[in-house]
């Protein structure tokens, strides 16, 4: 398996998607087929599930005869990707029944920054695929990523659970404590980027604000999010990128105040 990633932008991103991992995961399977890279996994609580889909065209070489699954330490690949200067281009390989995954940073004509490379050991993890089922959730809406993260991390500072309510009117986000008070934030639907619901249907659902924090690390990947909202499925969280890269997470709402 060999891929390349020349755009420095594209390099970037890369690094913010695995950057981050590290925060829900010890150690992730990341799959190489023909058409995509992809990674799944479910943080420790099983409250989450992350998937990342890079599509082969999206990398400037993707090389891969077979399908091939390396499994890693999230923590060591962030420490190892927080390296890279963003002058420097991104190359991974892996030669057949090796036991290590080879990064490459490099950059032309930049004096000072210098070439680098890395063997990462590869792990073993029984992990299976979950297969998700596509879902039609009866609110959906897309708002800029940066809005969203802004208001998590407010509503975050006032109480431990995001308590959701979406109607034909309005969406409202609301955390409270008997501590610290209570905050809640009113959203028109017009001045959303997209919003669809079910004729007629209030959605309401609670969510842990520590989880949707963490999510809202990612808010540089992509210019706006797509949120699915449901009484009786997780919520949906999907920041597209270029050329069909996805990264979406799942989160399960919040039942009681151990999650």
């Amino acid at each position: 398996m060999r891929l390349e990633i020349s755009n420095l932008q594209k390099a970037d991103t890369f690094v913010q998607c695995f950057q981050h991992m590290k925060t829900f995961v010890d150690s992730i399977n990341i799959v190489f087929k023909e058409e995509q890279m992809y990674v799944q996994c479910m943080d420790h609580s099983m409250v989450l599930i992350m998937e990342l889909s890079i599509p082969s065209l999206w990398f400037d070489l993707y090389e891969v005869e077979q399908d091939v699954t390396i499994g890693i330490s999230s923590h060591v690949l962030s420490k190892v990707i927080s390296i890279r200067d963003k002058t420097q281009t991104i190359t991974w390989t892996t030669e057949n029944s090796a036991d290590k995954l080879s990064i490459n940073f490099h950059a032309e004509n930049s004096k000072l920054v210098f070439d680098k490379a890395f063997e990462l050991p590869l792990i073993d993890l029984d992990t299976e695929l979950l297969s998700i089922p596509e879902t039609d959730y009866p609110a959906e809406f897309t708002l800029p990523c940066s809005i969203f993260a802004n208001m998590i991390n407010q509503l975050k500072q006032f109480g431990d659970t995001l308590h959701i309510e979406c109607t034909e009117e309005h969406i409202q986000m609301i955390s409270d404590s008997p501590e610290l008070g209570k905050m809640n934030t009113h959203m028109p639907i017009e001045d959303l980027e997209e919003y669809a619901i079910n004729e007629g249907q209030t959605v309401n659902s609670g969510f842990a604000l520590r989880y949707l924090s963490n999510i809202c690390l990612y808010q540089k990947i992509s210019k706006s999010l797509f949120i699915g909202v449901s009484g009786d499925f997780p919520m949906k969280l999907q920041f597209q990128m270029h050329e069909n890269a996805q990264l979406v997470f799942y989160l399960a709402p919040k039942i009681n105040d151990d999650i």
